[in-house]
């Protein structure tokens, strides 16, 4: 498949593009991802999970954060997307990345889900299970959609001390303002796999578009979902300031949030298939290809 350069019209991302051997070669020591795309599958998300896992902690700026995110790139790949990666600094003097699959045509799309976590956890649902809820929804997409999917890194503010999300604020720097009127939902995949309810969380006192799309497939689906304003407590807050009205999904409440009992185990399949699915449906929908 031949991809139409890098500065698609409605993305100026100044990314670093990373060579796909290069890749494949930092994620060795992860599964190879099914090339049939599929139907999204609960199942599939929570392998990544353990994959993702497995690696340790994976806090802003660390090994474990750099060895995910070339995990998740080399899946990007084989769905057939081209995958960059943006690199920026940290307060404590370090770096972080985003990893980012690209789409061949004018962005219309975006969803996002942190890769980073907090010290102490292999932080499974916060939020490897969002990964693994990313990566399910590109699947069920192509470059030619106009859809950006990212895997952000250094989102724990509570480890960078910064009062932004860092992989976001980068990632939205990038956007036009011409970019940012032409898309027509964001959406922000984070902790969707333990919790009782579905919440479409946003920043604003009543629901935004991306929001509302979010909540008729939820609403549809049967699913315990509601909408809670929130005062930014994940990506969607970046992407929404800087002018993309975007939606954060979650089911709530997680009791293991940021401890060291947040573990692979406790991951739902099938509350990360049913967020993701909600993702598709909205995206579908946004798209004009319900």
């Amino acid at each position: 498949m031949r991809l139409r350069p890098l500065a698609v019209a409605a993305l100026v991302l100044a990314l670093v593009l990373v060579p796909a051997a290069a890749l494949a070669a930092r994620a060795a020591d992860g599964p190879a991802a099914p090339t049939a795309r599929g139907d999204v599958s609960g199942a599939r998300a929570a392998q990544l999970v353990r994959t993702i896992t497995a690696l340790g902690s994976r806090v802003p700026g660390s090994e474990g954060e750099r060895r995910a995110g070339a995990l998740v790139a080399a899946h990007f790949e084989r769905l057939g997307y081209r995958v960059a990666v943006q690199t920026f600094r940290l307060p404590n003097g370090g770096s972080s990345r985003n990893v980012v699959a690209m789409p061949s045509t004018p962005v219309r799309a975006v969803v996002v889900a942190h890769i980073d976590g907090v010290a102490g956890t292999v932080a499974a649902n916060d939020n490897a299970s969002g990964i693994g809820a990313l990566v399910e929804v590109a699947r069920q997409f192509s470059p030619e959609d106009g859809v950006v999917f990212a895997a952000l890194g250094a989102e724990e503010r509570i480890m960078t001390g910064s009062r932004l999300h860092l992989g976001s604020a980068r990632l939205v720097r990038g956007f036009s303002a011409a970019g940012k009127r032409r898309i027509r939902i964001a959406l922000s995949l984070d902790m969707v796999g333990v919790g009782p309810r579905l919440l479409v969380r946003g920043i604003e006192p009543a629901p935004n578009r991306s929001a509302r799309i979010a909540l008729g497939h939820g609403r549809a689906r049967g699913l315990p979902v509601s909408y809670r304003q929130d005062s930014g407590q994940s990506d969607h807050a970046e992407l929404t300031r800087a002018g993309i009205p975007a939606a954060w999904l979650q089911w709530h409440w997680d009791p293991c949030w940021h401890k060291a009992c947040d573990e692979p185990a406790r991951v739902s399949a099938a509350k990360v298939q049913a967020a993701a699915q909600v993702g598709v449906a909205s995206l579908r929908e946004a798209l004009g290809s319900r």
